[in-house]
């Protein structure tokens, strides 16, 4: 794309921007509660955006991105970032991580709602209890043929969307060997054994943990293999020191994955062009 094209970009994001987002709207602080006139608002807003490819313009179109290529998903962010928007609750770690770790059949589930705004996911890797140390999970999910059975309590988050589904670590083994006793799991929110607690923060705001009880959860809900969620959170970890999450040779490993599958199948009706180029790597931040 041409200078003067990625301009006509920018005006185009800058007048849709103006359209669509009021300049009245109330903006909360890290960790304070939102009204739920606003959390309305987002749940509205956020799928209009990632409608349009621009809640993930650097993500391929098949996984619900908008396809662009770095100049223009730059300028599409650039804009956006100049915006008085809410948090609108895309948490792009989890998303990183399922891209590498997860088959073809559950990104083709998980990403394409989540990068087009259609449902919250909440990452959560700690434990109230277990300090710095990340090895350390009371939270329980025993396999039962094919499904799990989980207990536990997760947290502390400071998002401030009601989540649709939670992304957790999990000690799947309580007799295995440490590090290879955990799971990475997706629990439904909704589901009647899903709460949550708050407490109030010293700088104002709250946290919340999350208690889970009771919770089946399906096997195919298990992202990175059964006894592999420590590696699963090491991405994360990773990404959010800085690093690009997995080294060059399993970046090109997953590209190599995903073209020969998303080649095979059929075109989903979010799928609009090919996978772009990818110069910068997998993990684009």
């Amino acid at each position: 794309m041409t200078g003067s094209n990625i301009l006509d970009l920018r005006r185009e994001v800058r007048t849709w921007l103006d359209e669509n987002v009021p300049t009245d709207l109330p903006i909360p602080n890290r960790g304070e509660d939102i009204s739920s006139e606003l959390e309305k608002w987002i749940q509205d807003f956020r799928p209009k955006l990632g409608e349009k490819g621009w809640l993930a313009p650097n993500w391929p179109s098949y996984f619900g991105g908008g396809g662009y290529n770095p100049s223009e998903s730059n300028a599409i962010l650039e804009e956006i970032s100049k915006t008085r928007i809410p948090p609108l609750g895309i948490n792009k770690l989890w998303l990183f991580a399922m891209r590498v770790w997860g088959t073809e059949e559950q990104k083709g589930k998980w990403l394409p709602p989540s990068l087009r705004g259609e449902i919250d996911v909440f990452q959560i890797l700690s434990e109230p209890t277990g300090g710095s140390d990340l090895a350390h999970q009371d939270t329980v999910a025993i396999r039962h043929d094919d499904r799990f059975f989980v207990n536990g309590e997760k947290g502390y988050t400071t998002a401030q969307m009601t989540p649709d589904h939670l992304f957790i670590l999990t000690v799947s083994d309580p007799e295995g060997e440490r590090y290879e006793n955990l799971s990475m799991l997706i629990i439904d929110a909704s589901d009647p054994g899903v709460s949550y607690k708050k407490r109030n923060l010293l700088m104002g705001g709250t946290q919340r943990s999350w208690i889970l009880k009771d919770i089946w959860v399906p096997g195919e809900n298990v992202v990175g293999e059964i006894g592999k969620g420590w590696t699963v959170a090491q991405t994360i970890l990773d990404l959010e020191r800085g690093g690009t999450g997995v080294d060059k040779s399993k970046q090109q490993e997953v590209m190599q994955r995903e073209k020969a599958y998303w080649e095979k199948v059929d075109e989903p009706d979010w799928m609009k062009h090919d996978d772009p180029d990818d110069p910068d790597g997998l993990l684009k931040k």
